[in-house]
């Protein structure tokens, strides 16, 4: 089974889906409402499953290889997290004294609770909502049948869809307690009412392998069949009243279909994926910061054609893609922590004069959030690191001396 797997085209079309979650968190990429409503909301939306099937199909197939692959890729996921939720935490604390009236007292649960649920920053949802629906449907699966799993699974899914159907639900005790949900939680897109069902088809799919490649070109059909349903229940809902809309049903027969088709597709791409996989994780994880920056300084300076729009997409995605090339060089180096503190100080006097600029030029009346500047501090710490380092490993070649 393992040389039909096609991981190539796998990795090239997470790499697509990394781009898309960058669309879905940017300003509208069009002037017009329903091409915006379009792209975002139906084209953009199969991306986050896609990604849950793909992380529970390798995960599911690392549990067949060695009894203990689950604790272990458990424990570097959440250490992996934890490092990017401290990163988020200056961020975080300013999304919360901007859209939150919380004491300082109460500062500290708040971020638990967002540690735990939804993360230090939006983005970072996704992780404890993996980790979650991991560690359930396989504690799940041991004692109960896969038909029991996804019943469930698209029970509570159904549960959570309410969000994106919310002004075609009548007033009741359903609509009532799915308030107080929301009033507590703040969103249903969590590992329980949206990742599970999604991990237990990636865990099915690895299960059932062999029996889904002899329907291969039945699931194929049905990949354009289930895309075109869910571009029309993405239409039909368009008028509809919502909170959001992470949830759509035909999501469930298209991403399962979708990860299928290409996961034994026959024609073998050619060139290495090893780059644009490493990618796709980091775009995950910075394309909110340069999203701010690049957003924030657009409105201060005026340029309505840079705060959003095709162009503004663009340039997110490029300066997300630079950044990312130099966070996987410094992860690629032995941490050096003699140059943290000089990497801080540069980022601490580039963002004093960068956030000085852009505070100066300004026009009174606009408001800035206020993450801008730690994403500033932030992106430019890590330019500061990079520039420390890479001048050192100059250096080192150039005496003969191998940088370690």
């Amino acid at each position: 089974m393992g040389n039909k797997i096609n991981g190539k085209m796998l990795d090239s079309v997470k790499y697509i889906a990394a781009i898309l979650v960058i669309c879905v968190h940017c300003q509208p990429i069009s002037g017009l409402p329903e091409v915006n409503y379009f792209v975002k909301n139906i084209l953009c939306r199969w991306a986050v499953p896609f990604f849950f099937i793909s992380s529970a199909y390798f995960v599911r197939r690392g549990m067949d290889n060695n009894g203990n692959y689950l604790p272990v890729y458990l424990k570097r996921l959440t250490q992996s997290y934890l490092w990017w939720s401290v990163i988020f935490i200056p961020i975080g604390l300013d999304w919360l004294h901007q859209n939150l009236t919380l004491s300082k007292e109460l500062l500290p649960l708040a971020l638990i609770f967002g540690l735990i649920h939804v993360g230090t920053y939006y983005h970072l949802w996704y992780i404890p909502a993996l980790i979650l629906s991991l560690f359930i449907a396989t504690k799940f699966l041991k004692h109960f049948s896969y038909k029991l799993l996804l019943i469930i699974a698209t029970f509570l899914y159904s549960f959570g869809s309410i969000e994106t159907y919310y002004g075609l639900i009548p007033n009741g005790w359903l609509k009532e307690l799915f308030d107080v949900v929301i009033q507590i939680f703040f969103t249903t897109r969590s590992g329980l009412l949206f990742g599970l069902i999604f991990v237990g088809i990636g865990f099915f799919i690895y299960d059932y392998q062999e029996k889904l490649l002899l329907r291969y070109r039945q699931i194929f059909f049905l990949t354009g069949l289930f895309f075109a349903m869910m571009v029309l229940e993405g239409i039909l809902l368009y008028s509809v009243d919502k909170l959001d809309m992470n949830f759509l049903f035909m999501l469930i027969p298209f991403s399962f279909c979708l990860f299928i088709s290409l996961l034994f597709f026959p024609k073998q791409l050619s060139f290495d994926t090893g780059k644009i996989r490493l990618l796709s994780k980091y775009y995950y994880f910075v394309h909110p910061i340069c999203i701010v920056i690049v957003e924030e300084a657009a409105k201060a300076f005026q340029m309505s054609w840079l705060n959003q729009g095709i162009i503004s997409f663009c340039l997110i995605f490029l300066f997300t893609h630079l950044i990312c090339l130099m966070v996987i060089y410094i992860k690629q180096q032995n941490l050096r922590k003699k140059y943290i503190g000089g990497a801080m100080f540069f980022g601490m006097l580039a963002t004093l004069a960068l956030a000085g600029t852009i505070y100066q030029f300004k026009p009174v009346e606009v408001l800035l959030k206020f993450e801008l500047v730690p994403c500033l501090w932030l992106t430019t710490s890590m330019l500061g690191y990079f520039i420390l380092t890479k001048g050192v490993g100059t250096n080192d070649e150039s005496t003969g001396v191998a940088a370690k």
